[in-house]
């Protein structure tokens, strides 16, 4: 993952996805504090973005398999956030759903990182081993995201798809 004012890129290559199938990667928020999702699909097709069904926007997937969508501006809440991908006949091939939590302004400028996360939801196959390997690079830092949500969590062991979890600011 490459870290920049632009917000989160996921550089390496999918193993195991299937790439006629599309899908979010990575949410987060550019230096303006602006939404930016990151996601793959079958190139040369549509990707249609909707929040709580409401389409946004309408983004191409690049010839390397990549999109990228700026969200207009939308209030803090948590969300359902759909990505549509589409034939050239309007027909939809293909769609993955997530929770979304949109962080307020406030709340993005206070964790003092452009592009740093400052929540995260929970995909299936997640644990938060591997959400503090890729949000801090240790997996040993889940600890830290456990005592964070501890209202959440009952085990750090089992954690649910959906679920957001707020990512602490880790001191170095």
């Amino acid at each position: 993952m490459l870290v920049d004012g632009e917000g989160v890129r996921v550089l390496q290559p999918a193993a195991q996805a299937d790439p006629a199938l599309v899908r979010i990667e990575a949410i987060s928020y550019n230096g303006s504090g602006n939404v930016v999702l990151d996601g793959r699909g079958a190139a040369g097709l549509f990707v249609r973005v909707y929040l709580d069904n409401r389409a946004l926007l309408t983004t191409l997937v690049a010839e390397d398999g990549t999109w990228r969508a700026s969200l207009p501006a939308i209030a803090p809440g948590v969300y359902t956030l759909r990505a549509d991908q589409i034939d050239d006949a309007g027909r939809v091939t293909s769609r993955f759903e997530t929770p979304f939590k949109r962080e307020a302004p406030e709340t993005v400028a206070a964790a003092g990182v452009d592009g740093a996360p400052v929540s995260v939801t929970v995909q299936p196959g997640n644990s938060l081993w591997r959400i503090a390997r890729r949000s801090y690079g240790s997996g040993l830092l889940y600890v830290q995201i456990f005592e964070a949500n501890r209202a959440q969590i009952r085990d750090p062991d089992l954690i649910y798809p959906g679920q957001v979890f707020t990512l602490p600011l880790i001191e170095e």
